[in-house]
């Protein structure tokens, strides 16, 4: 049969009213164990996909089918289209630069097409959870970041890179050790004021235990532990730890990866696994995307506040097309941490003023009238000075608060009795700030896992460019893909 005939079959089934649901639901059961081909195009209906409840999303397609019954209805679906290669090289250039498209007023989400596993988590997961609260029978794992607690693993999260990092390893975990993940971050604010619960609901109501794991420490192997039902993840990220690549090339990945039939392995490309487990956890809070747009506006880069329900069109003709930059200085430079000199590994990290301006230069020589001006995000406000002096179209906004949502208001680093104030504003900064940084036209990464982090949201088919590669050749090819761990990628690649 042509491919013609099921996208008609297809769009008529959407379409279906209230007298023919049923056969609409049946078709739809019928379609999901279907490949239509075509000399170009293959479409797939995947009935474990989760993207909407309301609408199936065609990545390839300019515009949504809308789905006439609710997700309490049917299985959520979704259909994928996936090119020929022919097809794939010949859009490669038109599909790339979509981010900008995803990120609007309480959608930003880019059009994911979840692989199997992730769905079949995402599905797990709901029904584990009711009313808010964890159902009795759900064997479940916690990742905690807490003040309050004497252990110091529950103290040591990181930035919001290293953070968030530490929570996709979890998300993975627990996919893999079969339990319900639930995400306790009250440090130094609710991190779900920031970046709200997702297609996962992460902050369901569990019940009280003292139980802690050290699941991903590296020296020892993953167990399901099945004897327990709930239990603390002790040290999530950082030294002695598994990587992420440990997790995903781990044998209890391999047999569940086996049993979905997914033939590339998650370890293969990390920066797919991450950008999946991101969206599947997380979206922005509003608050977040208003504080994002009132930084552009601040620097230059946008003109007339954005409004909510403007349609995305509208305001991307209010924005001019900018490059992310971040630059990478001591967490000392950050005002009111109190830290000891760098030691050699953190040394190796900071960036280089002249390596970021000729990153920059770069583009603005490959691609002239392209790139128009710069946003710099950076942890030092004295470099953000330096270098719009030396290059005039790199921009900031004057008034953003510095905040390392860690170190700032720890007792042993930065001030504790900082006021609640503050802290709101420190911690709403720094997410809104990687917000402008995701939002960007093309981003350049320092050796730091908060760029890092804004490439992996953004995903690898956005235009890229990690410092330390950074050179004619892949400045000319724009969309680079590093799908090694991000430990490998920060501390070792380039080192």
């Amino acid at each position: 049969m042509k491919a013609s005939f099921y996208s008609k079959l297809v769009r008529w089934l959407l379409s279906a009213n209230s007298i023919r649901k049923n056969m609409a639901i049946v078709g739809f059961f019928v379609l999901s164990h279907l490949i239509v081909s075509s000399n170009q195009w293959r479409l797939k209906l995947d009935e474990y996909s989760i993207e909407s409840t309301t609408k199936i999303i065609l990545p390839y397609s300019k515009t949504p089918l809308h789905l006439n019954v609710s997700i309490a209805e049917i299985p959520a679906i979704s259909a994928r289209i996936v090119p020929s290669e022919k097809q794939r090289n010949e859009t490669t250039d038109k599909s790339r630069d979509v981010i900008s498209e995803n990120i609007h007023r309480g959608q930003f989400f880019p059009d994911v097409s979840f692989d199997t596993l992730v769905n079949n988590y995402i599905r797990f997961h709901k029904s584990a959870i009711e009313d808010g609260k964890l159902k009795d029978g759900f064997r479940y794992v916690v990742y905690t970041c807490s003040n309050k607690s004497k252990e110091t693993w529950v103290k040591k999260c990181g930035g919001v890179g290293d953070r968030v990092l530490g929570m996709v390893k979890a998300f993975y975990f627990a996919m893999i050790t079969r339990r319900v993940l639930l995400i306790d971050s009250e440090f130094p604010v609710p991190l779900k004021n920031y970046l709200n619960p997702s297609f996962v609901r992460w902050d369901a109501e569990f019940p009280m235990t003292k139980k802690t794991i050290d699941g991903l420490r590296n020296d020892l192997p993953i167990g399901y532990n099945k004897d327990i039902r709930g239990y603390y993840l002790l040290k999530c990220n950082g030294w002695g730890t598994k990587k992420l690549t440990d997790i995903l090339s781990s044998k209890l990945m391999r047999a569940l990866e086996r049993k979905n039939g997914r033939i590339k392995l998650y370890s293969e490309d990390n920066s797919r696994a991450f950008h999946q487990a991101f969206w599947a956890l997380f979206k922005f809070d509003d608050a977040v995307l208003s504080r994002a747009d009132e930084m552009k506006e601040d620097a230059g880069l946008a003109f007339g506040r954005n409004n909510i329900s403007a349609p995305i069109q509208e305001r991307r003709k209010k924005e001019i097309a900018y490059v992310g930059l971040h630059s990478r200085q001591s967490d000392a430079s950050i005002p009111g941490v109190r830290l000891k000199l760098d030691t050699i590994v953190t040394k190796h990290r900071i960036t280089g003023t002249g390596d970021l301006l000729k990153c920059y230069s770069t583009f603005r020589r490959q691609f002239p009238g392209e790139y128009q001006a710069a946003y710099i995000a950076s942890n030092d406000y004295n470099i953000k000075k330096l270098m719009k002096g030396k290059e005039t179209t790199i921009h900031y906004p004057p008034k953003v608060k510095i905040f390392h949502v860690d170190l700032s208001t720890r007792e042993e680093a930065g001030n504790p009795r900082m006021s609640k104030d503050k802290v709101h504003n420190g911690f709403l900064d720094t997410l809104a700030e990687l917000a402008v940084l995701v939002d960007s036209s093309c981003l350049i990464m320092s050796k730091s896992m908060f760029s890092i982090l804004a490439y992996y949201i953004r995903d690898d088919t956005t235009c890229n460019v990690y410092i330390p590669d950074c050179n004619d050749a892949t400045v000319a090819q724009r969309f680079n893909k590093y799908t090694m761990d991000p430990q490998h990628l920060i501390y070792n690649k380039w080192s």
